[in-house]
């Protein structure tokens, strides 16, 4: 291998550490939207000074057929939403002739206050329930209910978080492109973004501490695989031996015969 390859296969594997220890310091999601998206203001249900207001709700009544509840993806209007339920099939436990479901996003006021740190943005009512109005039973799925809760501008350490039974409880929220904040969900309820304090760190499944040592180890292994390969000795030239040759017919004449003294 030339010295040129080996030095651009370091060069592209200190350029993989350096986008990995990057992603660990400031991590990059993938929004639920894609296209160009215009941001526009956020809109508070009680807005103060420039403020907008006047946040938009969402109802509608996906169909319903067989014993699985359907897919359906639920969002406010703003642009990009300010709340997002998006549901797969079979989220739900589905009552005896349910032909429909009716499912809701509505901003109402806190019912309490986080004990630490604050609510950002609005709370979100979000209700999925049969034609009668009652509630429906999540099954046990594993990320087939995925909430998107948009937050203020600014924003950047927050978490999803639950109203149960007066308190307000942070879900695992992984690693997103604020202000946008999504969480998997097990109930429908009361949301919000908390930040400031109070709930738990975002988690991506990872300990970043180990993905950056393990970066460092694979440069500084890079790095010691150049000076190696710059300082071992040059390799000896061994001359090709060759079976000897045959001795070579003299071209040279014998003497010449005395004449014999025929005509």
């Amino acid at each position: 291998m030339s010295h040129r390859r080996v030095l651009g296969a370091l060069v592209a594997v200190f350029g993989l550490a350096l986008a990995l220890a990057v992603q660990v310091a400031r991590p990059v999601g993938v929004p639920l939207y894609d296209g160009v998206v215009v941001m526009e203001p956020y809109r508070y249900l009680h807005p103060i000074g420039d403020q907008q207001g006047d946040p938009s709700s969402f109802t509608s009544t996906p169909a319903a057929t067989g014993n699985e509840s359907p897919f359906f993806a639920a969002a406010t209007t703003e642009s990009p939403p300010q709340a997002q339920l998006i549901v797969e099939q079979g989220a739900f436990r589905m009552p005896a002739a349910t032909s429909e479901l009716h499912v809701s996003i509505t901003p109402v006021d806190p019912v309490a206050q986080p004990t630490q740190g604050r609510i950002a943005g609005n709370v979100y009512r979000f209700a999925v329930t049969d034609a009668s109005g009652a509630a429906l039973a999540p099954n046990q799925c594993d990320g087939c209910r995925t909430m998107v809760l948009r937050a203020p501008d600014g924003v950047t350490d927050g978490t999803v978080a639950l109203l149960e039974n007066g308190a307000w409880v942070a879900l695992t929220t992984p690693p997103g492109l604020a202000p946008l904040f999504q969480s998997n969900v097990d109930a429908m309820g009361d949301f919000a973004v908390i930040t400031g304090g109070g709930a738990a760190p975002a988690s991506s499944g990872f300990d970043p501490l180990i993905i950056g040592v393990g970066a460092l180890a694979v440069l500084l292994v890079a790095i010691a695989g150049l000076f190696w390969y710059r300082r071992r000795p040059a390799p000896v030239q061994v001359a090709e031996l060759r079976p000897r040759q045959g001795r070579v017919p003299s071209k040279r004449k014998g003497p010449r015969r005395p004449p014999s003294g025929r005509s």
